[in-house]
């Protein structure tokens, strides 16, 4: 039933079928593992909504010469991502592509990134976050098949998050922040287990930097179930230091039809409201903000503090929407 399923999202989809078709023909006539891993499977099989703009590869085998046809055939440039052997490939179509190769990984500090070395598809699916991200789509030369060696099909069924190991939140504290998230998209449970290590975990985020601590919150504020992800957030103190005090306050005030449809430095701004100056600067500051979008949210700032003044601000010299401003208005 699950492959009916892929397959048939697979023929609906125009890029994913021509990744397939190229995939099949170069296994066809090289020594080499191909897998789709990650988001992709689990949404397909949720039936999700979402349209995802990029798709994870792992190879098992030469995965330079992979790149170099894959980017010749679909015209696109080679970007090397990590230290390790990951590529990313964006197509015309804009959809991205990335390419790793199967690994394990060993943490030697807490909350740091991972060493790592070449293994098979199992060691590469036991090092990720949930088993519902630990599932894989085996291209053959004439099949797909799946592989889901740690039960992730079993808990997408039964709408379950589950970790894989009791260290997983120690290890990458980051994931505490996408367990919360993907229970608030999908509706899902934590297993008991998972439930307990994670509230017992959360003192561990202080391990990693302020830069990978605030871009996993930024990442809440394109969530389609914000309002779920702040009432987990609200449920205990514990879970409440997770993001700054008052982060995301004025939500209510916000109207959903310009929320959804915002640029990333309008939703920072209206999630950064009600956040003290310090907090707020240091918050910005930890973040990797392009110029453009820093000084568009630095001018938001200056006119909501006019604006709390009482004084007067020349709406022609206010380079923004009128849906912004009213929803600027909302927040005051």
């Amino acid at each position: 039933m699950q492959l009916i399923k892929i397959n048939k999202h697979i023929q609906s989809n125009n890029s994913l079928n021509h990744i397939i078709d190229f995939c099949k023909e170069y296994k066809s006539k090289n020594s080499i593992k191909i897998y789709i891993v990650g988001g992709v499977i689990r949404d397909i099989l949720l039936e999700s909504k979402s349209n995802p703009n990029d798709l994870d590869l792992v190879i098992d085998g030469d995965i330079e010469n992979f790149v170099k046809e894959f980017s010749d055939k679909f015209s696109t440039e080679i970007l090397k991502a990590h230290s390790f052997l990951n590529y990313k490939l964006v197509l015309p179509d804009s959809l991205q592509v990335d390419i790793a190769h199967s690994r394990k990984e060993f943490y030697e500090a807490l909350g740091k990134l991972p060493k790592w070395e070449k293994a098979n598809i199992f060691d590469d699916l036991s090092r990720r976050d949930f088993s519902i991200n630990s599932i894989a789509l085996e291209i053959g030369i004439d099949n797909v098949v799946l592989i889901d060696p740690l039960g992730g099909l079993s808990d997408i069924k039964s709408s379950t998050i589950r970790i894989l190991h009791d260290k997983s939140f120690i290890d990458d504290p980051t994931r505490i922040y996408r367990a919360i998230k993907y229970k608030a998209r999908f509706d899902f449970t934590f297993d008991q287990n998972t439930k307990i290590v994670l509230q017992n975990s959360i003192d561990h985020v202080e391990n990693i930097s302020l830069y990978r601590k605030n871009n996993e919150i930024l990442k809440f504020l394109d969530e389609p179930n914000i309002h779920k992800i702040l009432e987990l957030l609200n449920t205990s103190d514990i879970f409440r230091n997770l993001v700054p005090q008052h982060f995301m306050s004025k939500i209510n005030f916000i109207k959903e039809d310009y929320w959804s449809n915002a640029p990333n430095n309008e939703k920072i701004f209206f999630s950064l409201f009600e956040v003290k100056e310090k907090e707020r600067n240091l918050f910005l500051n930890s973040l990797n903000i392009p110029k453009t979008k820093m000084q568009s949210i630095i001018s938001l700032i200056q006119i909501k503090e006019k604006l709390q003044k009482d004084a007067l601000v020349d709406r022609k010299e206010i380079n923004f929407s009128n849906d912004l401003i009213s929803n600027l208005y909302h927040c005051l």
